[in-house]
């Protein structure tokens, strides 16, 4: 921050000086009167020097102890030390030309103008580079005011929220106390949703004018998240809940709250991810591009005689010379992406590569035409090579959902490539001219083919892409023999393998995000739910420390949990008995603390508690069940095939035996027993009736997650040797 407003201050300074500098006289007939302004302008030059001779120096200083100490990142105190550099330079060169110039001016009042243009030149550019720093500066400068900015609120907020928490319990021990307390929460909690609400402002403003599409993105996660979540609206209703002793709905709203402050402030500080995939990407294209002029300088030593080669190989010097140069610039910025760039299979292969280039300038310096030309088909191949790992670094950096689309673009790509290819030689075919020339393109589609078949994501797409490989290998020779029909024909069969790849990704995706969807809609309803019975715990404990007298006061709260529980019910199928089961034992608990009746009203709500509990155990249980009987296999995960027939189930081993008067005996005093759950088992005849394997694994998910780790290894053992 002292780095920053150090430098910004002196910029700003010497803008407003500079130009003050430049309101000289349009009328000639006023120079000699204002010649002492012009005299005070050339002092305030030369102040503007001396000031920022001492404040570049302070700020060098506190970059390079910054540096020595690591407490600022490398890249970014050679930035610094740049911005120190331009200012040092604006301060011993054109500052003090401004000011010459203006005393020159003083001294020949009768040839001033010449003077005070030139000042006004050197001024121009003094304003000009720092408008340009300021500039640099503001994106950076912006965020980072934007992000303390949200974690002050978030501090204040988080400090209030536990005041508010203290003084609801004061609110029914001490209800004079609280009482007093009451107006300023309510002032506080309403100061903080206007300086969110403000905040929020700042942030859209910042959002218009941000130049930069990566960190416009950024501010634009934030502000999506905030406005989705209502923030200011939910901070103003906690306000009015602290108003209306509403303590627990107050802290509530406060929590909802500071969930969205809390996720945009991570969103304005995680864009590492974002920034490292389109920083890849960059390199990505600047590789391919070495590796399309290589190729073109290939094809041409291979296609020039020896006689022109050799006239040629100055020029294809110059060139091989400037790839392998731009090579060694990418090979540099990659390095900076990778924790360990020695083993790092893109910067070996550009390694690789770099070499290779040498090799091919030192072959056509000694003119051997086809050690350049193998050479550089060397070098080709590792730059492809280099490409195709560093498509993995990409897809590993990006978030699946984005490797996804990106797969069906390149898919999409692949399918127009090889349509046109196929166009291109239905038409030479029809001019009777050669094909031959298209093999290899046919060739390069086929290894992308073969890269893509590796990356996707399931088995039923591998297969797909490995047919159309297997098609454009057999149009590739097809097109070597001059063979355009065969060759269509292939091309045909490769573009419908690519269709159907695509129809598979586009289904996967469909059904990833579906089950995405319902996965953030389960966590909400269970979040919900959670809440419900954080609500009630803390119902429960001001009841039982609240004085008789202060009980009614607690009724409406309570009032207010059961209707939200009993609208929950209508929107959770699965656990709506149980949650009918709370509301109903809520009621009760709202009509005894309306009649101060603690005893009754604890007895309620501590029933009311223990149904909420059974509502997220039925809640969880009927999805795990859903999840475990569709058995669909994600994206990432390769496809299971069909499962193995065998015999019809049988039930535990004990079961096929023959029954004898003996173990039917037995049964009947099993049958008498009770079920896991504590209920009696219902029974149809004097047999045990076996579980079915549904019944089997909901009993099994039960157990497992409420039996203590060291004994779940003895029921998974008992669960094998069970089902089978």
């Amino acid at each position: 921050m002292l780095m920053h407003r150090s430098w910004w201050v002196v910029a700003v300074a010497l803008c407003i000086a500079a130009r003050a500098a430049l309101a000289v006289p349009e009328d000639d007939k006023k120079l000699l009167v204002l010649s002492d302004a012009i005299m005070q302008e050339a002092e305030r030059q030369h102040m503007v020097n001396r000031r920022m001779d001492v404040t570049i120096e302070a700020f060098r200083g506190i970059v390079v102890d910054l540096r020595s100490n690591e407490l600022i990142k490398e890249g970014k105190a050679d930035e610094l030390l740049l911005i120190a550099e331009i200012l040092k330079k604006l301060s011993t060169q054109h500052v003090p030309d401004a000011a010459k110039y203006l005393e020159q001016a003083r001294k020949e009042i009768e040839a001033v103008r010449p003077y005070l243009e030139a000042a006004g030149v050197e001024i121009d550019i003094v304003i000009r580079e720092l408008e340009r720093l300021l500039l640099r500066a503001s994106s950076a400068q912006t965020t980072q005011d934007l992000r303390r900015e949200l974690q002050e609120i978030i501090e204040k907020e988080e400090k209030l929220q536990q005041e508010t928490k203290d003084w609801g319990k004061e609110l029914y021990q001490k209800p004079e106390q609280a009482e007093e307390e009451r107006k300023e929460l309510t002032e506080r909690q309403e100061r903080i949703a206007q300086r969110t609400e403000l905040f929020e402002k700042q942030l859209e403003d910042a959002v218009e004018q941000e130049g930069d599409p990566m960190t416009r993105r950024q501010l634009e996660k934030a502000q999506e998240t905030l406005e989705k979540a209502e923030v200011d609206k939910r901070l103003e209703e906690a306000a009015q809940n602290i108003e209306d002793k509403k303590p627990v709905s107050a802290v509530e709203e406060q929590e909802k709250a500071l969930e969205a402050l809390r996720q945009a402030e991570r969103q304005l500080e995680e864009n590492d991810a974002d920034a490292l995939v389109e920083q890849l990407k960059e390199i990505r294209d600047k590789l391919e591009e070495i590796r399309k002029e290589e190729k073109d300088l290939r094809e041409q030593t291979e296609q020039d005689t020896q006689e022109q080669f050799e006239q040629d190989k100055k020029d294809m010097q110059v060139e091989q010379r400037d790839l392998e140069n731009r090579l060694e610039q990418v090979k540099e910025q990659h390095a900076e992406t990778q924790a360990d760039p020695q083993t790092d299979p893109v910067q070996q292969k550009m390694e690789e590569a770099g070499n290779e280039m040498d090799n091919a300038e030192k072959a056509m310096e000694e003119n051997k035409r086809e050690d350049t030309a193998e050479a550089q088909q060397k070098a080709e191949n590792a730059l492809a090579q280099a490409i195709a790992e560093l498509d993995k670094q990409i897809a590993e950096a990006e978030t699946p959902q984005n490797a996804d689309e990106q797969m069906a673009n390149e898919l999409e790509q692949m399918r127009q490539d090889q349509q046109e290819l196929r166009e291109e030689t239905h038409e030479r075919e029809n001019a009777n001219e050669n094909t031959q020339e298209l093999a290899q393109p046919q060739q390069e589609l086929e290894q992308q083919a073969q890269h893509m078949a590796q990356q996707m994501p399931q088995q039923n797409m591998q297969q797909a892409m490995q047919q159309a490989q297997q098609a454009m290998q057999q149009a590739q020779q097809a097109l070597e023999q001059n063979q355009p029909q065969q060759a269509q024909q292939a091309q045909q069969q490769a573009e419908q393998a690519i269709e159907q790849a695509q129809q598979m990704m586009q289904q996967a995706m469909a059904q990833r995000e579906q089950q995405q969807q319902q996965a953030e809609a389960r966590a909400e309803m269970q979040r919900q739910m959670e809440n419900l019975a954080e609500r009630q715990q803390e119902l429960s404990d001001a009841t039982h420390e609240a004085a008789e007298q202060a009980l009614p006061e607690i009724s409406p709260e309570q009032g207010d949990l059961q209707q939200d529980t009993q609208e929950m019910g209508q929107h959770v199928p699965e656990a709506s008995e149980q949650l009918a089961e709370a509301s109903h034992e809520m009621a009760q608990a709202t009509e005894a603390l309306s009649e101060a009746n603690q005893p009754q009203a604890e007895a309620h709500q501590q029933a009311a508690e223990a149904a909420l509990e059974q509502a997220m155990e039925a809640f969880e249980h009927a999805f795990a069940e859903a999840e475990h009987e569709q058995g669909q296999p994600e994206m990432g995960q390769p496809e299971q095939g069909p499962p193995e027939q065998g015999p019809p189930e049988q039930g535990p081993p004990e079961m096929a035996q023959a029954q004898t008067p003996e173990t039917r005996d037995e049964e009947r005093q099993i049958g008498d027993k009770q079920d896991p759950k504590g209920k009696k088992v219902a029974r149809k005849d004097a047999k045990w009736e076996s579980l079915g394997k549904r019944e089997r694994d909901s009993l099994y998910q039960i157990y497992a997650r409420e039996l203590p780790i060291e004994y779940r290894e003895l029921l998974e053992d008992y669960y094998e040797a069970l089902s089978k």
